[in-house]
């Protein structure tokens, strides 16, 4: 058994979804297999622009970005099918999905639902369009492929943004729902990203919550192996995009690679990493343009002989707090208070009186926060900043800092880290 994820931007075109039988042929052909596909291209942001139109209750707006959704979605139904396979196929879409999407946006503009579930039952729609779409190329193309509901087998705790998944009952409806239809097809098909809670409402597992999805499909049904499909079909020690001297990672440790996400590497989702981990199960990330190329394989062996791995998290908030009371700060309670909130922290630094941390959160959350601080705390807000880390970095090399000087500067025997204002 083996597990295939397959991302959004791999499937963005008619063509991209051409691609995916030269994909399922390239390797474990004779294996049963579990493909776990993302929403088409940029659709997640489309329909969170949605959301957000009908939370405004702007219905002018909402009805705009449907429309725009819908042809791309069209179009690219007219270039995988025969003229009268791809009204029959957009016929049984409408019916099922577009007309259902839209009752649920008017519900939004309209009705007064949590905007976070309700934000979800919109954002869900990308996955199942997108796999409906490509079960039904791959069927026209001989593939026996059997099309699985992802929310029947996924449970959570339905807690918003990222919902906790109830491994018990995730466990049970994947023995109980899939593993049954392995005996009768080589190949099937579901979604990334999407799941239910306790109440069968639809949720999200957070952005890019698809290569998560893949792992714990991968973990509860005892994979030899994970392959995530990707336009940049391997990891680099920085990305490749802005520094043509990015060097190809062949191998690293599971906790080497979790590093690398943490810090900003956008190859992977954070929680990828642990169910892997856990069930010991190998993940391979692979070019989906050539498959034939090696990529990257991730693994439990710690890798010694690594170059310096360059990562920059952006678009982050730093906070500073000092006592002007003259009084000591528990640093490690403030943080408590940040995680409290939401808030993610990136980077801390910490004095007798002072304390700084980077995080990733809403502006709202900082503020409730500071709310919370005892009398002599004053605190500043600087944004947005970007932590730059080096990962095992050359002792001997000299620091070029980006943006001009670090607002702040952390080194450790593995890491170094500072912040600069992004630009």
């Amino acid at each position: 058994m083996w597990v295939f994820k397959v991302g959004g931007s791999c499937l963005r075109d008619a063509a991209g979804i051409c691609h995916l039988p030269t994909v399922l042929a390239a390797v474990h052909a004779d294996s049963p297999r579990l493909l776990v596909v993302s929403a088409i291209g940029k659709t997640t942001n489309q329909l969170l622009a949605l959301a957000e139109a009908a939370g405004r209750n702007d219905l002018g707006a909402a009805q705009e970005q449907y429309e725009h959704i819908r042809g791309i979605h069209r179009e690219i139904v007219q270039g995988l099918f025969t003229p009268a396979s791809a009204e029959g196929i957009w016929g049984r879409l409408e019916e099922r999905y577009w007309k259902p999407l839209w009752q649920r946006v008017q519900a939004l503009a309209h009705l007064s639902e949590e905007a976070g579930p309700a934000t979800d039952a919109v954002l869900v729609y990308g996955e199942l369009l997108s796999s409906e779409i490509a079960t039904a190329y791959l069927q026209a193309q001989g593939y026996p492929v059997e099309w699985m509901d992802a929310r029947r087998l996924i449970v959570t705790d339905g807690s918003y943004p990222e919902p906790t998944v109830l491994q018990a009952p995730s466990q049970a409806n994947v023995d109980a729902q899939l593993v049954p239809l392995f005996r009768t097809h080589r190949l099937v098909l579901t979604q990334g990203y999407i799941a239910s809670d306790l109440r069968r409402r639809s949720v999200t597992l957070g952005r890019e919550g698809s290569d998560y999805s893949a792992a714990l499909f991968a973990q509860m049904l005892r994979a030899k192996g994970l392959i995530a499909w990707k336009d940049v079909g391997r990891l680099y020690s920085s990305d490749p995009k802005r520094d043509p001297n990015a060097q190809p990672l062949t191998e690293l440790s599971y906790a080497q690679a979790a590093e690398m996400t943490y810090y900003g590497a956008q190859v992977l989702h954070p929680r990828t990493l642990k169910p892997l981990r856990d069930a010991r199960i190998p993940l391979y990330i692979r070019s989906y343009a050539d498959p034939a190329e090696e990529g990257t394989l991730v693994a439990e062996r710690w890798i010694e002989t690594l170059p310096p791995i360059h990562t920059a998290r952006r678009g982050l908030a730093l906070i500073e707090v000092e006592n002007v009371d003259l009084a000591g700060l528990n640093a490690g309670e403030l943080l408590h208070g940040l995680q409290a909130e939401g808030l993610e922290s990136y980077f801390t630094q910490g004095g007798i009186r002072t304390a700084a941390f980077a995080v990733a959160g809403p502006q709202e959350s900082i503020e409730r926060w500071r709310a919370t601080l005892p009398p002599g705390c004053e605190v500043q807000v600087r944004q947005p900043v970007t932590l730059y880390t080096i990962l095992y970095p050359d002792p001997e090399a000299s620091l070029a800092i980006p943006n001009g000087q670090a607002l702040y500067l952390q080194r450790m025997p593995e890491r170094l880290h500072w912040l600069a204002y992004e630009g």
